[in-house]
């Protein structure tokens, strides 16, 4: 009897920890339904109760083990259902299907992937923590009477559909992506831009013209941020454009038209091969990410940060950058955030370790995770590098692509009063969403990331949608205004 009172209680904690256990294993390694640690707990739990009732037990034990077991259950029932990356691929590789963008599917399967999608933004998006609003609620319900009434679904056209709805919510980080692996490139195009030309129409339409036609399409909250491909097969297929696809060039002086077939169009690997016979010839340090130059003349120190990348190679660089400022007096640091896309607002709370400060405010956010909602108000103590502390004057200079944490950077320094903005305003809104969930549709595998976290502005008293330069000017004179300033 005592052994089989063993090896039942062994039993039932064996099932509790492959029910706890499965959510890191749909975190970090497989996905399943959440579904299935309910129906693993509740079995546990049933096991439980049935080891009470069969075996005596002390008391301590009757009280110890149903409160053990029934946390391990309410967690393992619950969390599936809070956590934004439940079912993600934000800490995992994607290892299923990804169709074709030109690819003919069923109104069956687009139905269930437009459905899974309707039910991510449910469970993940900030904006929706008491369900869809009654507009994107309404767009859904149109995309599925014109998936119902189309004559032929391709890939492509679903994913029309998808960024229609996206489009309303008007969050720049929540989209889908061009990630066809039958995608292809116009091979021309590496030749023409080092020969100084830009594309300025495509089949008799201007590239303002495909911009504007794009809008309804397009996951932005700057106008600025809209950026097409405008060499992919499967993005003139999205703009439902047909071959021959009659290109115009212009280099400022000539305009040229030249005319190209899908046989034109080149996979991601010969593509690449082009470019690089074009671009072998460029400095190697505008393909370094970070990288910093000191002007002992003018006493500056530039930092180049093309990504925000926060690892090692950026901690050190920007470690080698204070220590030469140090040493050779310098009175100016300025940070080049210009076509910065983002990554990891992590670079800013680095840098502030520099300066001579000894708390500031970050940028404070909602952290949705289901049903909870975690506020972090964005007070930190900063850290400093007593030994190489920078009290000179600090500089950002922004652009109309310095987008994500590219701007919390510029507005971390503006909203502290720890420095001046130089150029043009912020891609994205300093009020948005972020702190993405990633996510591949199960039929189709179409990519799609959908923000977790909504963000607020350092500077509550600050009216202004976006980070603002505090001397305005365009891209290209940021350099010119900054010498302006300190000469």
């Amino acid at each position: 009897m005592k052994a089989f009172k063993i090896l039942s209680l062994s039993a039932t904690c064996l099932i509790a920890a492959l029910a706890a256990a499965l959510i890191p294993i749909n975190i970090f390694c497989a996905n399943f339904p959440a579904w299935v640690t309910i129906l693993l707990s509740a079995v546990f739990c049933g096991k439980l109760i049935s080891y009470l009732i069969c075996y005596k037990t002390k008391l301590i034990t009757k009280i110890i083990l149903p409160l053990a077991f029934g946390t391990i259950a309410l967690f393992c029932s619950l969390f599936p259902y809070a956590v934004p990356y439940w079912n993600s691929y934000s800490f995992k590789n994607y290892s299923g299907t990804v169709l074709g963008y030109d690819e003919i599917i069923s109104y069956e399967t687009a139905k269930k992937d437009l459905s899974t999608l309707k039910n991510y933004l449910k469970h993940t998006h900030p904006k929706f923590r008491d369900g869809l609003t009654v507009e994107v609620e309404n767009a859904f319900n149109l995309s599925f009477d014109r998936l119902r009434g189309a004559d032929e679904i391709t890939v492509n056209g679903l994913r029309r559909e998808i960024q229609s709805i996206l489009q309303i919510i008007g969050d720049a980080h929540t989209t889908t992506y061009n990630d066809y692996p039958n995608d292809r490139y116009l091979k021309t195009i590496p030749q023409k831009y080092s020969q100084g030309y830009d594309i300025t129409a495509i089949n008799g339409k201007t590239v303002k013209t495909i911009i504007d036609d794009i809008k309804p399409y397009y996951c932005y909250e700057a106008e600025s941020w809209i950026s097409i491909d405008l060499g992919s097969l499967a993005t003139l297929d999205f703009l439902q454009m047909q071959e021959p696809f009659t290109y115009e060039w212009t280099n400022g002086d000539s305009i040229i038209e030249e005319a190209y077939t899908e046989d034109d169009f080149v996979d991601w690997t010969e593509f690449l091969n082009i470019r690089d016979k074009y671009t072998e010839n460029e400095a190697s340090a505008s393909n370094e990410f970070v990288y910093y130059v000191i002007d002992e003349h003018r006493s500056l120190a530039v930092l180049t940060l093309s990504q925000c990348e926060y690892n090692q190679e950026y901690v050190d660089c920007l470690n080698q950058m204070f220590t030469e400022v140090k040493q050779k007096n310098i009175k100016t640091v300025a940070v080049d955030l210009r076509g910065n896309g983002g990554g990891n607002s992590q670079v800013g709370n680095e840098f502030l370790k520099y300066l001579p400060i000894e708390s500031y405010t970050d940028g404070p956010f909602d952290w949705r995770w289901g049903f909870l909602n975690f506020h972090n108000d964005g007070k930190k103590s900063n850290i400093k590098y007593d030994n190489l502390t920078f009290e000179g004057n600090v500089f950002a200079l922004t652009d109309s692509y310095s987008f994500s944490a590219a701007k919390d950077f510029a507005m971390l320094l503006q909203d502290n009063g720890l420095g001046k903005v130089i150029g043009e305003p912020s891609a994205n809104s300093v009020n948005g969403y972020g702190e993405i969930a990633s996510f591949y549709l199960p039929n189709t595998g179409l990519y799609v990331q959908i923000s977790t976290k909504k963000w607020y502005r350092i500077d509550g008293g600050n009216s202004d949608e976006f980070v603002m330069p505090d001397y305005p000017c365009e891209s290209a004179n940021c350099f010119t205004t900054l010498y302006d300033i300190i000469d």
